[in-house]
């Protein structure tokens, strides 16, 4: 007979998430692909170096593509805070869950014979690293995790979008925010947007299980949000374990010749991970309500960049939220 034990210990370790007693739990693999040496014979520092062919085709690429337009790079600095002042956050477990100093390499020279250069520009823009200022009343974290956490301003506290990959993260994220913003206030509501670990996982890290399933705090998410994050991360476990390591080149050390980035942000984060499952859903195609005071129009959009996932429009502040339906950035071909 198959205990939970042997079962928990049967599913792949990255991407899967455990759920035991109306938790979710994520397993700590990226801690140790981070830290894992290269294959022997697999990779040379220098790596292989770039054949003419891929040099005409770079120089061709910097040569044609609008470099010229640095609308991004000046967008990239607007509202800018306070920068994050540490460059590695460690993880409870005593590893490093973030490491910002193996990526400074990519803002030390102009161009790279290796990279391409729209690659280089793209990972060069997500070296942002700090707090800033969306509009007022809306803030941002960036340079944290794959993805960036939010904080809008309620009547009674900070609700809170999309709580990146791990709790360590988050709480640094937090830290920063209330050390120059956070006007000493609770957060008092939590938004996942859509089904995708790095919208959730580190939800633990900021507001406590208990609060949650009081009603003190309303957790929101799109309707059938639960049955599709179990299906992507326990069900499809093997699959989606084998295809990250593949998609995010997790076994490569960062530099011009092995991990560059991952477009939408320089890597996933590796601390601990978890779910607290929603006590509110978002169930009609547009649903409006308020949340801590402030109004908000929810529009889910199944089966678009994920299975289940759902714009915010909020009136007052003429503010859209559309996690990962628009991105800046070429998004899961």
């Amino acid at each position: 007979m198959t205990t939970r034990r042997d079962f928990i210990k049967s599913v792949p370790a990255m991407g899967a998430a455990f759920a035991i007693a109306g938790r979710v739990y994520l397993d700590d693999a990226p801690a140790r692909a981070q830290g894992a040496a290269p294959l022997e014979g697999h990779f040379h520092p220098k790596g292989k170096p770039p054949s003419r062919f891929t040099l005409e085709l770079l120089k061709k690429a910097k040569g044609t593509l609008p470099f010229s337009d640095t609308r991004d790079i000046e967008e990239q600095k607007k509202g800018f805070i306070a920068p994050m002042k540490e460059l590695k956050i460690r993880a409870d477990a005593g590893h490093v869950a973030w490491d910002m100093e193996r990526f400074q390499f990519l803002d030390a020279e102009e161009e790279f014979d290796s990279i391409h250069p729209s690659l280089h520009r793209q990972s060069k823009l997500n070296n942002n690293y700090g707090l800033y200022e969306v509009i007022p009343g809306i803030y941002q974290v960036r340079g944290f995790d794959l993805s960036d956490i939010s904080f809008v301003r309620g009547k009674t506290g900070w609700i809170v979008f999309d709580p990146l990959v791990s709790g360590e993260v988050v709480r640094a994220a937090w830290e920063l925010f209330r050390e120059h913003v956070g006007e000493g206030l609770p957060v008092s509501a939590i938004i996942y947007s859509h089904t995708h670990g790095d919208h959730w996982g580190g939800v633990r890290g900021i507001v406590d299980e208990q609060d949650v399933r009081s009603g003190k705090i309303p957790v929101i998410a799109p309707i059938d949000f639960m049955e599709f994050t179990i299906s992507e991360n326990v069900y499809a476990g093997n699959a989606m374990n084998r295809r990250l390591f593949y998609q995010y080149g997790l076994l490569l050390p960062a530099s011009p010749y092995g991990y560059v980035g991952q477009g939408l942000g320089q890597a996933v984060s590796a601390g601990a991970s978890g779910l607290i499952a929603p006590n509110r859903y978002v169930e009609k195609p547009i649903e409006e309500f308020e949340v801590d005071g402030i109004r908000m129009v929810f529009q889910n959009t199944p089966n678009t960049e994920a299975p289940r996932e759902m714009n915010t429009y909020i009136p007052d502040m003429k503010a859209l939220w559309m996690a990962e339906n628009v991105t800046s950035t070429l998004h899961n071909i």
